[in-house]
């Protein structure tokens, strides 16, 4: 069950409150002592009416929450107590499922390598786990994720973040493969973008103006200057993306369909992981499978393309079949 800010500190207080036997608890009491620990935390009024304390102390009881509190009611009085004065739900601030699902998360954010650490959370993690008896099979790996090595280009990740986060306009310094001299760009940041197993910056470059994308692995030098950041309202990513695989837009350029032909077990293959969300299945026979995709044809589709080698032929548009048909007698031509 979801629970908001100020039930967990309603929660913790009620809890914090019943353990102290000295006294006797009305619900009035209850609430006001969590009206005022709402205050500490948040700074804002809010007294909990008798039906919010009722719901509480409810769920508090179900089991729900990973925990059965033993709270009795006294009608003579019309006070509240735990019937076990040991009992307080700080023994039990998660369930064994709860924990598995955070050991999962933690898994997911170690491989977000260039953000920063995740020690925090680990150490948080490391004394929940001393108060829920966990299975040993827990500590047996179940999910193995494919590492990238591109250690530097992730180095970026943290402070890009930070900076397109504040809208800061940089100078960076970038050495691109087919250039032996770096040079250096201004621009506003926009974007991170990972493609396989790369990450690049989505900006708008002051100098050429327009937008562009650079690769983190390439980038010498980051730094802030005094400039005024440029906005880019057209800049949805969503909309950005829809109409390409990878990263590269190319320029005053319009989708087209894209066919090609898929032979063997490789049209399975893409039938259940398409390369674009716009594929579809044309035609099909015993031994091929004609797909088609509206993309703007770029580096990164041929690349993906040109992967499958001879279980793809390209049918169309004519200039990506031709293109192909060249580049596939340089492959030739370097086996010979």
């Amino acid at each position: 069950m979801p629970t908001n800010l100020h039930a967990l500190i309603r929660y913790r207080t009620i809890d914090d409150c019943l353990r102290k036997t000295n006294r006797k608890w009305t619900w009035e009491d209850l609430s006001s002592a969590c009206a005022h620990r709402i205050y500490e935390y948040e700074g804002t009024d809010a007294l909990p009416s008798r039906r919010t304390i009722m719901y509480d102390i409810k769920h508090m009881r179900s089991g729900e929450l990973g925990y059965e509190a033993p709270i009795t009611y006294d009608r003579a009085d019309g006070s509240y107590r735990y019937n076990d004065p040991d009992f307080s739900i700080q023994q039990f601030p998660l369930n064994r499922e709860d924990v598995f699902e955070l050991q999962y998360a933690l898994s997911i954010l170690k491989n977000m390598k260039g953000f920063k650490d995740t020690s925090g959370i680990e150490n948080i993690i490391t004394k929940l786990e001393h108060n829920v008896t966990l299975s040993e099979a827990s500590d047996r790996q179940i999910i193995h994720f494919d590492h990238s090595l591109n250690e530097p280009g992730q180095r970026w990740l943290d402070s890009l973040y930070d900076h397109i986060k504040e809208k800061h306009v940089l100078k960076i310094t970038y050495q691109p493969f087919y250039l032996d001299q770096a040079y250096h760009r201004t621009i506003s940041p926009y974007l991170l973008k990972e493609y396989d197993k790369r990450w690049f910056l989505i900006c708008w470059d002051h100098d050429r103006e327009d937008l562009r994308n650079f690769a983190l692995d390439r980038l010498l030098e980051v730094e802030k200057v005094l400039a005024r950041f440029r906005e880019s309202p057209e800049l949805d990513p969503n909309l950005y993306f829809k109409n390409i695989i990878g990263v590269t837009l190319p320029k005053k350029q319009t989708p087209v369909e894209v066919t090609f032909r898929v032979f063997g077990d490789d049209a399975k293959y893409l039938v259940t992981k398409p390369l674009h969300a716009s594929q579809m299945v044309i035609k099909e026979s015993d031994s091929w499978v004609d797909f088609g995709i509206q993309v703007i044809p770029n580096y990164e589709l041929e690349s993906v393309l040109l992967s499958f080698g001879d279980r793809l032929e390209v049918l169309k548009p004519s200039s990506l079949r031709k293109k192909f048909s060249e580049r596939i007698s340089l492959l030739k031509n370097r086996y010979q």
